[in-house]
């Protein structure tokens, strides 16, 4: 689990500025609080490659109590740590399957891991009965919006502003959505 976070903290440093220094503060902050049924990983050589980290209604990934926060940071970090989660936090419907996180690594980009994976989770979202997935990218992440367009993933939505730059580093995010056709 620990190269999962490793791995994500890599794509997503940009994001996890606020309070995180390095991928070690990411790892030390999330172990044993992540819920390993709700990612899919790809392996290259024996070598984990990609994660997709998703979330459903009472089913996320990074399931972390805020207390646990400042029992390894400092008050001043961990009150960044926290804000910075709470910026990003979003809550998936009963319907909805919510992508949090597709990250590959940078040895392994244009395999085409990301789409494996997305499809994977497509499937998995499928078999749930989910109506939906959605996902948040940030509007310079143009090679992420053309897979995910490619996928038949739409833009509903764009948010712009200052807790926008705060929390995600960029000037947009863009959410996309695909409907899923129902249960099957």
């Amino acid at each position: 689990m620990d190269d999962a976070l490793r791995v994500a903290y890599d794509a997503f440093a940009k994001k996890f500025r606020i309070g995180f220094r390095n991928a070690d503060d990411l790892v030390r902050l999330f172990r044993g609080s992540v819920d390993t049924t709700s990612c899919i990983s790809a392996m290259v050589d024996g070598r984990l490659s990609g994660i997709l980290t998703f979330q459903t209604a009472g089913q996320e990934f990074y399931r972390l109590n805020p207390a646990a926060v400042f029992t390894r940071f400092s008050p001043l970090r961990a009150g960044r740590v926290l804000f910075n989660l709470a910026l990003l936090a979003e809550g998936a419907g009963p319907d909805e399957f919510i992508v949090d996180s597709l990250a590959v690594d940078r040895s392994a980009r244009g395999m085409g891991i990301g789409t494996a994976l997305m499809r994977k989770a497509e499937r998995q979202a499928r078999s749930m009965g989910k109506r939906s997935m959605s996902l948040g990218v940030i509007g310079e992440n143009a090679g992420a919006i053309r897979l995910y367009e490619r996928l038949g993933y739409r833009t509903t939505r764009t948010w712009r502003g200052f807790f926008v730059r705060l929390a995600a580093g960029s000037s947009e995010v863009r959410r996309m959505e695909k409907p899923l056709g129902g249960a099957g």
